[in-house]
């Protein structure tokens, strides 16, 4: 076996499911041969080590690395990037599997440009073997690029898809947060602050398999803790080496909006309500942090929310991108606005904008899919809108079809005074 090959593929395996199969055998079928694959054994239970292990006897490629405990996957990787020996370093989940030119596509791209970063693209396949629907993260890249945008503002997600350079790894002490949730932010986050050289390889295509017992699915408390933990390792170095620069803003307000996002979605999906406020207040401990605060809460309503009144507002429902939008999520989250619209009045106009907007894409979606649902859904909001200012209901009339009760009230007397005028 090549002591010093082209790619070295780290693979975390803890409890991957039957997908192993199909993620060795991708890996094992590339058409850049000169690879080494490194699984880590993150002590799991399901037997999937017996699969790798088989696949080892017949493969001098395959390296095994085994945890003396169950560190989660950041840690994992970081065990990996230690022993790898490849020049460019790939990522990939045991119960995912990329396209069998993956590998040689990336790297060649990455050789050619010198590249720190190159990125292929991520397609997202349901458990019945479907494609989803997603926004493709690359052509948001590519026009952010464009702009003038840094790259670790458009850059903080799907880390499997790219190549990364080891010697850029190692000389900027690049590693996973130790985090069991968003240790990959905090990996892209160093990294696409670092890159100098990146680039995209369209042709390149990564396999990112639904599964519907994986943590990404997770709604227990233990994901807010988690979540918080890795929000609090980005913290620390954006602190530390990128308080000084302006863009960073960008990519903090970008956080934790989702970061409150999908607080809210588990506060819908659970009764712990302790571990959603404890999970607020540990987000706003942090914010708070930041050097350049007053410009953030200056661009973000929703930090300013936060911060000052200590409220979490979701700007729009989370959804994971591979599940279809559902409009009822749109209900809890108008509710919220609502309610604090009427607690505090002073801050009407922003709230107000905001609401206005949730209320037109609720519309938007229940014209789309026009049914039972949708118009059950159009009810629930409407009685939220008749909660609002008369001036308010009156926006959200001109802009959508809702009609809350009270304005109802006052067009229907309209329209029988205007019969009698005729």
């Amino acid at each position: 076996m090549n002591n010093h090959p082209k790619v070295s593929v780290i693979v975390p395996l803890w409890n991957p499911g039957p997908g192993i199969s199909r993620c060795v055998e991708s890996l094992r079928g590339q058409t850049l041969e000169d690879i080494e694959m490194i699984f880590v054994d993150d002590c799991g239970t399901d037997g999937a080590m017996d699969i790798v292990r088989a696949a080892a006897g017949d493969d001098p490629r395959i390296r095994i690395i085994t945890n003396t405990e169950n560190v989660g996957a950041g840690l994992s990787r970081n065990a990996g990037i230690e022993a790898a020996r490849g020049a460019y370093l790939a990522f990939v989940d045991a119960d995912d599997y990329v396209d069998a030119c993956f590998l040689e596509r990336l790297y060649v791209k990455a050789v050619a440009g010198q590249l720190d970063i190159v990125k292929g693209r991520i397609c997202y396949v349901k458990e019945d073997g479907t494609v989803a629907d997603h926004v493709e993260l690359n052509d948001r890249i590519r026009k952010g690029i464009q702009q003038g945008m840094p790259l670790f503002c458009l850059f903080h997600y799907q880390h499997q898809s790219a190549l990364y350079c080891q010697s850029f790894l190692l000389d900027n002490a690049i590693r996973y947060g130790t985090s069991r949730r968003a240790q990959d932010t905090t990996f892209l986050l160093k990294a696409c602050h670092k890159a100098k050289r990146f680039d995209i390889e369209e042709t390149a295509e990564y396999c990112f398999c639904e599964r519907n017992d994986s943590l990404m699915h997770d709604t227990s408390p233990h994901t807010l803790e988690r979540m918080l933990h890795g929000f609090q390792e980005q913290m620390d170095y954006i602190v530390d080496d990128m308080a000084n620069e302006d863009d960073v803003v960008e990519n903090v307000k970008s956080q934790v909006c989702y970061k409150l996002m999908l607080c809210n979605y588990l506060r819908h999906q659970q009764e712990d309500g302790d571990a959603c406020e404890r999970f607020i207040i540990g987000i706003r401990e942090q914010v708070l942090r930041f050097p350049r605060l007053e410009k953030l809460k200056g661009e973000s309503f929703i930090v300013r929310v936060l911060c000052d009144y200590g409220v979490a507002l979701a700007y729009q429902p989370f959804k994971l991108s591979w599940e279809r939008h559902q409009i009822k999520n749109y209900v809890e989250t108008i509710r919220e606005w609502v309610d604090f619209l009427k607690g505090h009045p002073e801050c009407s106009n922003a709230a107000e904008k905001n609401l206005l907007r949730l209320c037109c894409e609720a519309d938007a979606l229940c014209q789309k899919e026009n049914g039972s649902q949708s118009q059950k859904v159009r009810r629930r909001i409407s009685a939220q809108a008749a909660r609002l200012p008369f001036r308010c209901q009156i926006k959200i009339f001109e802009s959508t079809q809702y009609l809350p009760r009270p304005f109802y009230y006052y067009v229907k007397v309209a329209l029988k005074r205007m019969e009698r005028w005729m």
